[in-house]
């Protein structure tokens, strides 16, 4: 896949730049610094690295809001590819990746990528947004599909499952001891030397205690008084409860009726007559009319009569918790009987009571072994599979090992490249030696060892020279990927006589191989080549400066 066009629009579908790559050979992004004695003020700010990211969005890249800032969402990409020998035109609207389409059909970024058959581990290896931190990847220790990415596009594939079983069982190797740890933390400080000895004993217990268990158990069954088995007990402790409730309700029934009796003999008391209060009149030397004195007697009779009333209904009441109370008296005697004989059935029998402690202290024992015995079995299962893993780990180790060989022919043919394109860069006494090593087997170190040594530089951007030179040898050599895009940010540090060395030679490698190379560079950064200077310009896709940016505006 190649890009052949990019139109970048606003969201009002104005066109804003029409970039066109050659298919075949260099394309520049050239940031031409009109202001030197500013330059750190105005090279990140040109729009360099935001067209690669562009370029990369039409490769399948996932939404980036650390470059694609909000201020352009909605900006439209339209791009010409080409993939499989024949053209498709893209649109891609920024801050949406559901709105993508390829021929005007709409797509899903992960249908586009399918469609496109866009593999995003190997497309990091050959678009390059910003520097490397390290030689094969954007990460400090490079991770399990870097390794696998560059190696597949080297041509090393029957190295990869080897190299992947590996991955795995040293990951493996890290969780079960991660799993080991936190038991030992949970259950104990727990040797690991004397685990196995541990489990025997702790074995041995449980079978004494089973065996104990076992006989107890006997012992109990041939046990005959009155057939007493475990559910008399449980019989004489619901009898014992039921009696207990029904002395409660018998007691409660008598302070109740104590309650109505004082209750009626004071409310006789507290009855005043309406002589009486007549009396209280006269005392007072206040005459009492006829009329009121009938209606003080009609009161006294009313009152007389519902105090009558009310105490027949205390009296019914008193009755009938006499009634319930002798009834609940009767049950008490009948059932204090049949506890007392529940009770004499299970005092009576020592033996049973004790081989019931017995087999409950025997179980109570065993319950805690086997608990100890789980706990060990699950550390020394965890210690099986770690020693597991570690004899895969030894064959794997020497699978890889040995199918390393099978390509030493293929790392000379990559390792005199590295050497030949490193005296082309260098006019320097500098030598170059590229190597893939097997390292040995070891249970967290990586097994595989990718590295490129330069000897007789001593500059201060050789370790990025390292790593372009990496890029370059997947350029060259690759059978996946046709195209080799790196940011600017990929030249920083590196003596402007070596970038443009290195430069000239990625455009000799796309050239002669039918591939495309769009590299960002900034004037500053290859001196005062003025040869290399002029081809940068010819060649040129998009030529930036602070007076005429990438979308004609500062972001903020």
């Amino acid at each position: 896949m190649k890009i052949k066009r990019l139109v970048i629009s606003t969201p009002t579908q104005d066109v804003i730049r029409d970039i066109k790559f050659n298919e075949v050979g260099t394309s520049f992004i050239f940031g031409d610094i009109q202001d030197p004695k500013n330059t750190k003020g105005t090279i990140n700010s040109l729009g360099k690295t935001l067209l690669i990211k562009l370029i990369d969005y039409i490769f399948g890249a996932n939404e980036d809001q650390t470059i694609i800032k909000n201020t352009i969402h909605g900006y439209i990409l339209n791009a010409t590819v080409k993939h499989n020998n024949s053209d498709y035109n893209i649109h891609r609207e920024l801050g949406n990746s559901e709105k993508i389409y390829i021929n005007s059909i709409p797509y899903t970024l992960g249908e586009y990528k399918h469609f496109f058959n866009i593999d995003r581990g190997k497309i990091s290896k050959q678009l390059l947004v910003s520097k490397k931190a390290s030689d094969i990847s954007y990460r400090s220790n490079p991770s399990k599909d870097d390794v696998v990415n560059f190696l597949q596009l080297l041509g090393f594939e029957k190295m990869l499952n080897g190299i992947i079983n590996i991955y795995d069982a040293q990951d493996k190797i890290k969780e079960y001891k991660k799993n080991r740890n936190e038991l030992i933390s949970f259950y104990g400080d727990i040797d690991s030397k004397q685990i196995n000895e541990e489990i025997y004993f702790v074995d041995k217990e449980v079978e004494r205690l089973t065996s104990k268990l076992k006989e107890i158990s006997g012992k109990i069954k041939q046990i005959e008084i009155s057939e007493l088995q475990t559910n008399i007990v449980e019989e004489y402790t619901s009898k014992s409860n039921s009696l207990k409730k029904k002395k409660a309700k018998a007691e409660i029934g008598r302070i109740e009726i104590k309650r109505l009796d004082e209750f009626i003999i004071s409310s006789n008391k507290t009855d005043i007559k309406s002589e009486h209060i007549i009396a209280i009149y006269k005392r007072a030397n206040i005459e009492v009319p006829d009329m009121v004195k009938k209606e003080i007697k009609e009161v006294e009779e009313f009152h007389n009569t519902v105090y009558k009333e009310r105490k027949e209904f205390l009296e019914k009441k008193k009755e009938s918790i006499d009634k319930n109370i002798l009834k609940l008296e009767q049950e008490i005697i009948n059932l204090s009987k049949e506890v007392d004989k529940l009770g004499r059935l299970i005092s009576v029998n020592q033996v049973y009571q004790e081989s019931m402690e017995l087999f409950g202290k025997y179980n109570t024992d065993l319950q805690d072994y086997k608990y100890k015995e789980g706990k060990l079995s699950q550390i020394k299962n965890v210690d099986d599979n770690i020693n597991t893993e570690d004899t895969n780990l030894i064959n794997y180790f020497d699978e890889v090992e040995s199918i390393r060989t099978e390509y030493e022919e293929l790392l000379i043919n990559y390792r005199d490249f590295i050497f030949s394109i490193t005296k082309e860069i260098y006019d320097e006494d500098v030598n170059s030696f590229f190597d893939i090593k097997v390292r040995k087997k070891h249970l967290t170190r990586r097994p595989i060892s990718i590295d490129i040594t330069l000897k007789g530089d001593t500059g201060e951007g050789v370790n990025e020279v390292k790593k372009n030179l990496m890029d370059y040898l997947l350029f060259r050599f690759n059978l996946n990927l046709e195209f080799l895009v790196h940011d600017s940010s990929c030249y920083n540090g590196i003596d402007p006589r070596q970038v443009s060395n290195m430069i000239n030679e990625v455009h000799k490698i796309s050239n002669n191989n039918n591939k495309q190379a769009i590299i960002a560079i900034n004037k500053y950064q290859i001196g005062t080549n003025d040869v290399l200077l002029n081809l940068i310009k010819s060649k040129s896709s998009i030529i930036l400066s602070e007076k005429d940016k990438l979308f004609k505006f500062d972001f903020d």
